[in-house]
């Protein structure tokens, strides 16, 4: 609350939090010498002389780096009435830093949904044109067409069927349906389903998990997280390279780390490894047929569990990435 000469009459403690004063110190005070923001200090001075209203979004740097609404309301008092000047006004500031975060991300879900669909939308509608414009019946090539066709088409149906699976994890509608199981046989089933993979790149998977070690979790979204991860150590490893599985035990969690001595993550990238759609190397993990939503998905499904999910990785030295589950 300011007076009609900018002197502050009144703070609540949500702003002695946000600019970190206390409310002793600055009543009694003019606005700019309590609190030093040019902003707020403009719409106070501008709500005064007018008598208007003020609305304004504003970027707060320091103390804290937040954004805020805020609202001037200019106060008149009785005797004063039909003169433009107001007798004092009441600044309200909401914290919107949310809001702004949640409508950047929504913005470039959308942007990054429509460029990856549309990438293979246009191969697929550039084949097929060539095909009707006669390459039908050029029996050398028409096969391999066909064979890109049908190359891109999967991989719109894989990436539709990522989009479903964070959509169904981020709605907060999810039932988790626990039970107890021994992830090492878990782990031994999803990579036999990897064996062609392996073969082909010569790795050497070792599984360290305990025959002993039991889970309580939901055992088909925990199979879900583990063949993104075991398939991210396979992929991205290099000819002759090796994966590791194995656990640590913690006071009420269990620790289950994918080890590798693939090609690592640049230091740069870690921070933003589990966003949706972030690749580190965008046109190698679109050729290996990686749709950018794997670790978004391990993410919502760890934290679903109440676990945690975390990477370690040098680049060029292989990838650690692990997660928690309790108990």
């Amino acid at each position: 609350m300011i007076d009609e000469s900018g002197r502050i009459l009144s703070v609540n403690p949500t702003i002695e939090a946000i600019f970190e004063v206390e409310k002793k110190e600055v009543e009694g005070k003019i606005f700019l010498e309590a609190i030093r923001n040019n902003d707020i200090a403009e719409v106070i001075a501008a709500c005064l002389k007018e008598g208007k209203n003020i609305s304004k979004e504003l970027a707060l740097f320091y103390p804290v780096r937040r954004i805020f609404e805020l609202n001037a309301t200019a106060i008149f008092s009785s005797s004063e009435h039909g003169n433009d000047s107001a007798s004092g006004c009441l600044v309200v500031i909401h914290d919107i830093t949310e809001i702004r975060r949640l409508e950047v991300v929504r913005s470039d879900f959308v942007a990054n949904a429509s460029h990856e669909l549309k990438t293979p939308l246009t191969s697929i509608i550039g084949f097929v044109d060539t095909l009707l414009q006669g390459a039908l019946e050029d029996r050398e090539n028409n096969r391999d067409f066909l064979e890109i066709i049908r190359q891109h088409a999967e991989r719109l149906d894989s990436l539709i069927n990522d989009l479903l699976s964070l959509s169904c994890l981020e709605s907060g509608q999810i039932f988790l349906e626990k039970e107890n199981f021994g992830p090492k046989a878990l782990v031994e089933e999803i990579i036999l389903g990897f064996k062609p993979q392996i073969k082909k790149k010569n790795i050497k998977i070792e599984n360290e998990l305990g025959a002993a070690v039991l889970l309580t979790a939901d055992k088909n979204k925990i199979k879900q997280a583990l063949i993104n991860l075991i398939h991210n150590a396979i992929k991205f490893n290099n000819d002759g390279g090796s994966v590791r599985i194995y656990t640590q035990e913690l006071n009420d969690k269990l620790k289950i780390i994918i080890e590798d001595s693939g090609i690592g993550i640049p230091a740069r990238d870690l921070p933003r490894i589990f966003e949706r759609f972030y690749r580190v190397d965008k046109a190698r993990s679109r050729e290996l047929g990686g749709t950018g939503l794997g670790l978004s998905i391990v993410k919502h499904i760890i934290e679903l569990h109440g676990g945690s999910i975390g990477v370690e990785s040098t680049e060029g030295l292989g990838a650690k990435f692990w997660f928690t589950i309790p108990k």
